[in-house]
């Protein structure tokens, strides 16, 4: 048996400040409709506060701030694992030729080729070392608490009629997508902290949070964290901590759902009833509908439509059209959406991501920050099924970047990392703390 003290890996404020950008998208556009922010700065920074978008841009300067003085430092040379993603953007090009170019279209491939490039340049750059990976967690955790806090005392009013709990400003998936974050964000760190009061408090704030998450109505990001909790069970269960990590686990599970079916209004509640087989409601089958269109659509044209051009094809009276949004239609379902706009070359660029992020995450597992990114992966890539466009999942290119970059460290450097087990711990700036048990 390896008796080689752990090495301890430190996660200080400068981590935090350089990891927040990168994973707190979701979190800045939601707060950004919320407007609390803005009408907190108001009085002192006048029409400044006043821009829809003020947290949204400044995350996106931030990160950009990041990376480019992350990437300077080590002379702009190729960035490890970034393999995947340039097959990716590749194959998405065939995808450009066939775009309309209207509206939605021309709005969707410009971030797709400015945004989202810019938080995987930022994600392999600077989120690439256990410290920087558990300094993510802990801003997540942070940020899930945040909004779920915010959501049971500013809620929004449309929603409270339905007995959903939901930021003011915002919609159902939008709020509970950021607190499903900081839910399964707490439980990695639950799973990966050696001191056990900080693992009992964390794995109380992940089930604590069940209940605002399902207090949203929205039932993708709750199924999705039922799935990066059991893939963090498998990842971090070799040898004998499946003996703890399990039942660990397994009670955590146990008391969230407890809890939440408790305090769960049954409005709320019957939402969830489609789950264990009950009647499908108008939002389930909109979403089955689209997801047929789109297979049956990609069959038809294999090459594509065009990025965005999904619409097209999609008759007026399957949707209830948001005004000044008729244009904005995708599948709901990511893989169906990057098969039937960009076609086969675009699938086939999106599989063999999918088949080099599994890979990482696989060989990474005995590390248990690497392993926290891959509980992530699958949290963002199962809400990608069921809602948001490519550019709304944009988590799951960031989180796929930081698997990515972790895997394709040295073999050497694994086998140091996974036997001595790395624990990241408080440093003069003291942030947190995680450890593989």
């Amino acid at each position: 048996m390896n008796t080689t003290p752990a090495p301890t890996v430190t996660v200080t404020a400068r981590d935090v400040a350089a990891v927040a950008p990168i994973v707190a998208l979701p979190a800045a556009v939601l707060l950004d409709g919320s407007r609390l922010v803005a009408d907190a700065l108001a009085p002192v920074a006048g029409a400044a506060a006043a821009h829809p978008h003020l947290l949204l841009y400044a995350t996106l300067a931030a990160a950009a701030a990041v990376t480019l003085a992350g990437w300077s430092r080590r002379g702009f040379r190729p960035l490890a694992g970034s393999g995947p993603f340039l097959v990716l953007l590749l194959s998405f090009t065939p995808g450009l030729v066939l775009t309309s170019f209207d509206a939605y279209s021309t709005t969707k491939v410009t971030t797709m080729l400015t945004v989202t490039p810019l938080l995987v340049v930022g994600a392999l750059t600077v989120v690439d070392r256990p410290a920087r990976r558990a300094a993510a967690l802990w801003v997540l955790a942070f940020l899930g608490v945040l909004v779920a806090v915010l959501a049971l005392a500013v809620p929004e009013p449309a929603y409270e009629i339905q007995q959903a709990v939901v930021l003011r400003g915002n919609v159902t998936i939008s709020t509970a997508r950021v607190i499903g974050f900081g839910a399964v964000a707490l439980l990695c760190l639950a799973v990966a902290h050696r001191r056990l009061p900080i693992r009992v408090v964390a794995a109380a704030g992940a089930a604590a949070l069940v209940v605002p998450l399902t207090l949203t109505g929205s039932r993708g990001p709750v199924v999705s964290a039922v799935a990066a909790a059991a893939v963090l069970v498998v990842l971090r269960s070799r040898g004998g901590r499946w003996m703890t990590i399990v039942p660990g686990v397994a009670a955590v599970t146990a008391v969230a759902a407890a809890v939440a079916s408790s305090l769960v209004p049954q409005q709320s509640a019957a939402r969830f009833e489609v789950l264990s087989g009950g009647p499908l409601d108008p939002s389930s089958q909109a979403r089955v509908a689209l997801s047929h269109l789109a297979f049956d659509t990609f069959t038809a044209h294999p090459i594509g439509l065009g990025w965005g051009d999904f619409g097209s094809v999609v008759p007026g009276y399957l949707l209830a059209y948001a005004p000044g949004r008729e244009d904005i239609v995708y599948p709901h379902n990511l893989p169906l959406e990057v098969a039937v706009e960009g076609g086969l070359v675009a699938l086939a660029g999106l599989l063999l991501l999918a088949a080099a992020v599994a890979r990482a995450v696989w060989v990474r597992r005995g590390d248990p920050t690497a392993a926290g990114m891959g509980a992530l992966v699958v949290y963002a890539t199962v809400n990608a099924l069921s809602s948001a466009d490519i550019n709304g999942n944009v988590m799951v290119w960031v989180f796929s970047a930081v698997a990515l970059v972790a895997g394709s460290q040295r073999a050497g450097a694994h086998r140091k990392v996974d036997a001595a087990a790395p624990v990241p711990r408080a440093g003069r700036t003291p942030v947190g703390t995680a450890a593989p048990r």
